[in-house]
């Protein structure tokens, strides 16, 4: 078939192209009486190639039930290379304010929605790394659906594509983490307060006067050029959005699959007992989604942060999987290393093709 016409692809026939994007063309299409979203890859091996990645992540993010703000997933077919998705009907965010500028509480409703996305999409290890309002469908008033998980990169890879005004700064230059998607938010937020796209450069960011307090203290905070400045967290923001104000530079810390640990002077970090810890660390992470996050081992071993005069050193104390920091866009293992402000750390680490990916991404903060 000749995929920028319509046709069949296995048991879906494609009734018309919705969009075109840089690696893939994507077609309304129908199974009997059911609608559906068909993506089809550009004629190139990357474009398949991240097609199918983009199919893992969504099949990953779906589990073990849809979230209601995020597209379904419904199939892969390899031999099409297709990626099959639930039809969401509605205007897209950009197209339900175009004109008009949103009321705070629409467009704190709205923000409230992706973050609930975002906190199940993190809480994965995956960074969406595309919200704009291109990629949300309304199907109600005031609920966004996320779509489009085609740039969305596990924490600790390199990004592919970013959008200029809609990407924290970071993530231009190829960083993927959770606070990439929080400076994202705090853009879409502007978008619908002020009915203009952000500027380019965030240095240029001004936010509105005539708002809340409350708001523009998320505003400033969640689009902070620094991500050390931002929320350490989806829920968060959404706290914050709520009314809850979080103080900023909390000293430090160190932001893990969705917590804010306090580091004083020293800290033992492992994994629940029922899932092979030894349920005596002082944090202990539970494996979440249908991957393991932690790798298999036996029910020992921890990752120790303490403070050595003025600085915080991390220590392999026989961590399932070791230690590891990341240098430049590389990982190294480390047994004792001292932390740097903005350091990205992961216990234990998998190969994937010819990309490290981590398996419990966190970040080190010293302010």
């Amino acid at each position: 078939m000749n995929r920028g016409s319509l046709g069949k692809v296995d048991k879906y026939t494609l009734i018309r192209m919705l969009r075109e994007g840089g690696f893939s063309k994507v077609f309304l299409a129908r199974r009997e009486r059911e609608l559906v979203v068909v993506k089809l890859p550009k004629d190139d091996e990357l474009s398949r190639y991240l097609l199918a990645e983009e199919a893992e992540i969504l099949e990953e993010v779906s589990k073990p039930v849809p979230h209601e703000n995020i597209v379904g997933f419904i199939e892969w077919i390899p031999e099409a290379s297709a990626l099959v998705e639930e039809y969401v009907p509605g205007p897209t965010l950009r197209e339900a304010f175009s004109g008009r500028i949103a009321t705070q509480g629409d467009a704190i409703r709205v923000a409230l929605g992706c973050l609930s996305a975002l906190e199940r999409i993190h809480s994965l290890g995956i960074a969406h790394g595309d919200i704009k309002p291109e990629n949300i469908i309304l199907p109600k008033p005031l609920h966004p659906v996320l779509i489009d998980m085609g740039v969305a990169r596990r924490f600790g890879s390199k990004s592919l594509a970013a959008t200029l005004g809609w990407s924290a700064p970071e993530f231009l230059k190829g960083e993927v983490s959770p606070e990439s998607d929080i400076y994202s938010v705090g853009a879409l937020l502007l978008f619908m307060l002020t009915g203009r796209d952000p500027p380019e450069d965030p240095s240029s960011i001004k936010v509105p006067n005539n708002i809340s307090d409350n708001l523009k203290y998320v505003l400033e905070r969640s689009l902070n050029p620094e991500p050390w400045g931002r929320f350490g967290s989806a829920s968060e923001m959404s706290l914050a959005l709520m009314g809850r104000k979080l103080p900023q530079g909390e000293g430090p810390r160190l932001v893990i699959q969705g917590k804010v640990i306090n580091l004083t002077s020293k800290i033992t970090i492992g994994r629940i007992k029922r899932q092979g810890g030894t349920g005596n660390a002082d944090v202990c992470l539970q494996e979440i989604g249908n991957r393991r996050l932690l790798p298999p081992g036996p029910p020992l071993g921890w990752v120790e942060i303490s403070k050595v005069g003025g600085e915080f050193w991390i220590s392999d104390m026989g961590a399932p999987g070791g230690v590891w920091i990341q240098e430049g866009m590389s990982w190294k293992r480390v047994m004792d290393y001292p932390l740097k402000h903005g350091q990205l750390i992961s216990i234990g680490l998998r190969v994937k093709g010819r990309m490290a990916l981590p398996y419990v991404l966190g970040r080190f903060y010293s302010r």
